[in-house]
Protein backbone atom coordinates (compact mmCIF):
# COMPACT_ATOMS: atom_id res chain seq x y z
CA UNK A 1 0.00 0.00 0.00
CA UNK A 2 1.12 3.56 -1.12
CA UNK A 3 1.90 6.07 1.47
CA UNK A 4 -0.70 8.81 1.72
CA UNK A 5 0.28 11.79 -0.75
CA UNK A 6 1.04 14.86 0.62
CA UNK A 7 -1.56 17.57 -0.78
CA UNK A 8 -0.63 21.64 -0.87
CA UNK A 9 -3.89 22.35 0.69
CA UNK A 10 -3.87 20.12 3.38
CA UNK A 11 -0.31 21.63 4.51
CA UNK A 12 -1.85 24.83 4.17
CA UNK A 13 -4.80 24.00 6.05
CA UNK A 14 -4.48 26.32 9.46
CA UNK A 15 -0.86 27.67 8.35
CA UNK A 16 -0.01 31.30 9.59
CA UNK A 17 3.16 32.10 8.27
CA UNK A 18 4.60 35.48 6.84
CA UNK A 19 6.88 34.64 4.00
CA UNK A 20 7.81 30.75 3.92
CA UNK A 21 4.53 28.64 2.81
CA UNK A 22 3.44 31.66 0.84
CA UNK A 23 2.79 29.76 -2.09
CA UNK A 24 2.89 25.38 -1.73
CA UNK A 25 3.59 23.27 -4.26
CA UNK A 26 3.77 19.43 -3.99
CA UNK A 27 5.05 16.62 -6.69
CA UNK A 28 5.19 13.20 -6.92
CA UNK A 29 8.39 12.87 -8.88
CA UNK A 30 11.20 15.02 -9.67
CA UNK A 31 14.64 15.12 -10.77
CA UNK A 32 15.47 17.10 -8.19
CA UNK A 33 13.23 20.22 -6.28
CA UNK A 34 16.64 22.29 -6.24
CA UNK A 35 16.48 22.47 -10.18
CA UNK A 36 12.60 23.14 -10.42
CA UNK A 37 13.12 26.50 -7.59
CA UNK A 38 16.18 27.42 -9.81
CA UNK A 39 13.84 27.38 -13.04
CA UNK A 40 11.09 29.00 -11.31
CA UNK A 41 13.35 31.75 -9.61
CA UNK A 42 14.15 32.78 -12.99
CA UNK A 43 10.50 33.03 -13.60
CA UNK A 44 9.79 35.22 -11.19
CA UNK A 45 9.04 32.86 -8.16
CA UNK A 46 7.68 34.85 -5.08
CA UNK A 47 9.69 34.62 -1.57
CA UNK A 48 8.83 32.09 0.55
CA UNK A 49 7.94 29.56 -2.06
CA UNK A 50 8.07 25.74 -1.22
CA UNK A 51 8.40 22.84 -3.07
CA UNK A 52 7.57 19.20 -1.98
CA UNK A 53 8.33 16.17 -3.58
CA UNK A 54 7.66 12.70 -3.53
CA UNK A 55 10.36 11.37 -5.06
CA UNK A 56 13.81 12.52 -6.16
CA UNK A 57 15.90 10.52 -8.67
CA UNK A 58 18.68 12.76 -8.88
CA UNK A 59 18.82 14.71 -5.17
CA UNK A 60 21.36 15.87 -4.12
CA UNK A 61 22.99 16.67 -1.13
CA UNK A 62 26.36 18.67 0.17
CA UNK A 63 29.52 18.52 -1.86
CA UNK A 64 27.71 16.84 -4.52
CA UNK A 65 26.70 13.39 -2.57
CA UNK A 66 23.54 11.49 -3.82
CA UNK A 67 20.31 12.07 -1.31
CA UNK A 68 18.20 8.89 -1.57
CA UNK A 69 14.71 8.57 0.61
CA UNK A 70 12.03 5.51 -0.46
CA UNK A 71 9.16 7.65 -2.54
CA UNK A 72 6.63 8.74 0.05
CA UNK A 73 8.41 8.07 3.69
CA UNK A 74 10.66 11.42 3.77
CA UNK A 75 9.69 15.60 3.42
CA UNK A 76 11.70 16.21 0.53
CA UNK A 77 11.33 20.01 0.28
CA UNK A 78 12.82 23.36 -1.14
CA UNK A 79 12.30 27.16 -0.10
CA UNK A 80 13.15 29.81 -1.94
CA UNK A 81 14.61 32.66 -0.24
CA UNK A 82 15.53 36.33 -1.18
CA UNK A 83 17.00 37.81 1.95
CA UNK A 84 18.57 40.93 2.41
CA UNK A 85 22.05 40.62 3.84
CA UNK A 86 25.19 40.41 3.04
CA UNK A 87 26.97 37.49 1.61
CA UNK A 88 29.41 36.87 4.46
CA UNK A 89 26.31 36.35 6.16
CA UNK A 90 24.59 33.91 4.25
CA UNK A 91 25.82 31.11 6.32
CA UNK A 92 22.67 32.02 8.45
CA UNK A 93 20.28 30.30 6.60
CA UNK A 94 22.36 26.75 7.19
CA UNK A 95 21.99 27.75 10.59
CA UNK A 96 18.54 29.19 10.81
CA UNK A 97 16.91 26.46 8.80
CA UNK A 98 19.02 23.64 11.11
CA UNK A 99 17.95 25.40 14.46
CA UNK A 100 14.10 25.60 12.95
CA UNK A 101 13.80 21.70 12.05
CA UNK A 102 15.31 20.91 15.20
CA UNK A 103 13.01 22.79 17.42
CA UNK A 104 10.33 21.35 15.09
CA UNK A 105 11.24 17.57 16.13
CA UNK A 106 12.02 18.51 19.80
CA UNK A 107 8.82 20.22 20.35
CA UNK A 108 6.15 17.42 18.11
CA UNK A 109 8.29 14.25 19.00
CA UNK A 110 10.49 14.83 22.16
CA UNK A 111 13.65 13.50 20.50
CA UNK A 112 17.01 14.56 21.12
CA UNK A 113 17.68 15.64 17.40
CA UNK A 114 20.50 17.46 17.23
CA UNK A 115 22.90 19.00 14.38
CA UNK A 116 26.49 17.54 13.23
CA UNK A 117 27.70 20.72 11.89
CA UNK A 118 28.11 22.10 9.31
CA UNK A 119 24.92 20.29 7.69
CA UNK A 120 23.69 17.07 9.18
CA UNK A 121 20.51 16.20 11.49
CA UNK A 122 21.51 13.11 13.48
CA UNK A 123 19.49 11.56 16.85
CA UNK A 124 22.49 9.68 18.61
CA UNK A 125 25.20 9.99 16.01
CA UNK A 126 22.51 8.28 13.18
CA UNK A 127 21.58 10.57 10.21
CA UNK A 128 17.99 11.72 10.29
CA UNK A 129 18.56 13.97 7.12
CA UNK A 130 20.40 17.16 6.02
CA UNK A 131 20.47 20.66 4.99
CA UNK A 132 21.81 22.49 1.76
CA UNK A 133 22.00 26.32 1.06
CA UNK A 134 22.42 27.05 -2.55
CA UNK A 135 23.65 30.90 -3.81
CA UNK A 136 21.41 32.04 -7.07
CA UNK A 137 23.34 34.80 -8.73
CA UNK A 138 21.01 37.56 -9.67
CA UNK A 139 21.26 40.75 -12.39
CA UNK A 140 21.32 42.91 -9.45
CA UNK A 141 23.51 43.51 -6.38
CA UNK A 142 21.44 40.73 -4.51
CA UNK A 143 21.44 37.33 -4.60
CA UNK A 144 18.53 34.53 -4.20
CA UNK A 145 19.04 31.46 -2.22
CA UNK A 146 17.36 27.98 -2.58
CA UNK A 147 17.18 26.05 0.60
CA UNK A 148 16.53 22.15 0.06
CA UNK A 149 15.76 19.81 3.38
CA UNK A 150 16.04 16.18 3.48
CA UNK A 151 14.08 14.35 6.58
CA UNK A 152 13.62 10.49 6.86
CA UNK A 153 10.18 10.44 8.26
CA UNK A 154 8.55 7.16 7.87
CA UNK A 155 11.35 4.88 6.91
CA UNK A 156 11.26 1.38 8.38
CA UNK A 157 14.39 -0.69 9.66
CA UNK A 158 13.95 -2.99 6.40
CA UNK A 159 13.79 -0.06 4.01
CA UNK A 160 17.39 2.04 5.05
CA UNK A 161 19.69 2.21 2.33
CA UNK A 162 22.87 -0.01 2.37
CA UNK A 163 26.38 0.43 1.63
CA UNK A 164 26.62 3.67 4.21
CA UNK A 165 28.86 5.43 5.62
CA UNK A 166 26.68 6.46 8.84
CA UNK A 167 23.53 4.71 10.53
CA UNK A 168 20.60 6.05 9.29
CA UNK A 169 17.37 6.49 11.05
CA UNK A 170 14.35 7.71 10.36
CA UNK A 171 11.22 9.24 12.63
CA UNK A 172 9.07 6.48 12.60
CA UNK A 173 11.96 4.25 13.81
CA UNK A 174 12.96 6.20 17.05
CA UNK A 175 9.58 7.44 18.29
CA UNK A 176 8.51 3.95 17.15
CA UNK A 177 4.78 5.44 15.29
CA UNK A 178 3.94 6.20 12.15
CA UNK A 179 4.08 10.23 11.94
CA UNK A 180 1.43 12.43 9.96
CA UNK A 181 3.32 14.12 7.16
CA UNK A 182 1.33 16.52 6.52
CA UNK A 183 0.65 17.83 10.05
CA UNK A 184 4.78 17.38 10.43
CA UNK A 185 5.28 19.62 7.03
CA UNK A 186 2.69 22.03 8.51
CA UNK A 187 4.86 22.92 12.06
CA UNK A 188 8.43 22.71 10.34
CA UNK A 189 7.01 25.75 7.68
CA UNK A 190 5.67 27.71 10.60
CA UNK A 191 8.82 27.45 12.73
CA UNK A 192 10.84 28.10 9.54
CA UNK A 193 9.26 31.36 9.02
CA UNK A 194 9.34 32.05 12.68
CA UNK A 195 12.79 31.66 12.68
CA UNK A 196 13.64 33.21 9.35
CA UNK A 197 11.81 36.25 10.62
CA UNK A 198 13.95 36.40 13.61
CA UNK A 199 16.97 36.43 10.06
CA UNK A 200 15.06 39.36 8.73
CA UNK A 201 15.06 41.26 12.11
CA UNK A 202 18.70 40.75 12.57
CA UNK A 203 19.31 39.06 15.50
CA UNK A 204 22.18 36.92 14.22
CA UNK A 205 23.67 35.97 17.32
CA UNK A 206 20.61 34.79 18.98
CA UNK A 207 20.60 32.27 15.77
CA UNK A 208 23.73 31.44 16.18
CA UNK A 209 23.43 31.00 20.13
CA UNK A 210 20.53 28.40 20.18
CA UNK A 211 22.19 26.61 17.10
CA UNK A 212 25.64 26.26 19.53
CA UNK A 213 23.11 25.21 21.96
CA UNK A 214 21.85 22.39 19.69
CA UNK A 215 25.19 21.16 17.84
CA UNK A 216 26.52 17.62 18.87
CA UNK A 217 30.19 18.80 18.06
CA UNK A 218 30.50 21.54 20.75
CA UNK A 219 33.60 20.58 22.76
CA UNK A 220 34.23 17.52 20.71
CA UNK A 221 38.31 17.61 18.99
CA UNK A 222 38.39 18.73 15.35
CA UNK A 223 41.44 18.33 12.97
CA UNK A 224 41.58 21.28 10.43
CA UNK A 225 44.28 21.67 8.10
CA UNK A 226 44.91 23.52 5.34
CA UNK A 227 47.25 23.38 1.69
CA UNK A 228 50.10 24.31 4.46
CA UNK A 229 49.53 23.10 8.15
CA UNK A 230 46.66 20.74 10.23
CA UNK A 231 45.63 22.26 13.42
CA UNK A 232 43.73 20.12 16.08
CA UNK A 233 41.69 21.57 18.91
CA UNK A 234 38.36 21.58 20.69
CA UNK A 235 35.37 23.02 18.37
CA UNK A 236 33.80 25.74 20.16
CA UNK A 237 31.23 26.79 18.22
CA UNK A 238 31.13 29.38 14.43
CA UNK A 239 31.95 33.23 14.78
CA UNK A 240 29.88 35.93 13.51
CA UNK A 241 31.06 35.37 9.71
CA UNK A 242 30.96 32.01 9.96
CA UNK A 243 34.10 30.57 10.41
CA UNK A 244 34.93 27.48 12.64
CA UNK A 245 36.65 28.69 16.23
CA UNK A 246 39.03 26.03 17.56
CA UNK A 247 40.63 25.99 21.03
CA UNK A 248 43.94 25.09 20.21
CA UNK A 249 46.52 22.76 22.30
CA UNK A 250 48.10 26.06 23.44
CA UNK A 251 44.93 27.40 24.62
CA UNK A 252 44.78 30.38 22.04
CA UNK A 253 42.05 30.78 19.80
CA UNK A 254 41.55 30.69 16.34
CA UNK A 255 39.38 31.00 13.40
CA UNK A 256 39.19 29.24 9.91
CA UNK A 257 37.08 29.85 7.17
CA UNK A 258 35.60 26.69 5.96
CA UNK A 259 35.52 25.31 2.66
CA UNK A 260 34.87 21.74 2.73
CA UNK A 261 34.02 19.30 5.84
CA UNK A 262 34.30 15.88 6.83
CA UNK A 263 32.65 14.22 9.97
CA UNK A 264 32.67 11.19 11.93
CA UNK A 265 31.54 10.57 15.38
CA UNK A 266 34.45 11.84 17.04
CA UNK A 267 36.70 13.97 14.97
CA UNK A 268 36.62 16.06 11.84
CA UNK A 269 38.69 16.26 9.55
CA UNK A 270 38.09 19.72 7.78
CA UNK A 271 39.71 21.55 4.52
CA UNK A 272 40.00 25.39 4.98
CA UNK A 273 41.43 27.88 2.58
CA UNK A 274 44.50 28.45 2.98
Amino acid sequence: MKPARLIADKIKDNLHTNVIGREVITLERAASAMDIAKEMLKEGAAEGTTIFVEEQTRGRGRSGREWYCKDGKGLLLTVVLKPVIQPKKSYLLMVFTAVAIVKTIRDMFKLPVEIDWPNDLVINNKKLGGIIVETQNNTGQSKDYIVGIGINVNLKKHELPGHIDQPITSLAIEKETFVDRANFARALLQNLDSWYLILKDERHEHIVEKWQEFCVNIGRMVNVRNAKKEFTGIFLGISNNGELILQLDNGRKRNFKVEHTIMNHHTSSTFVSS
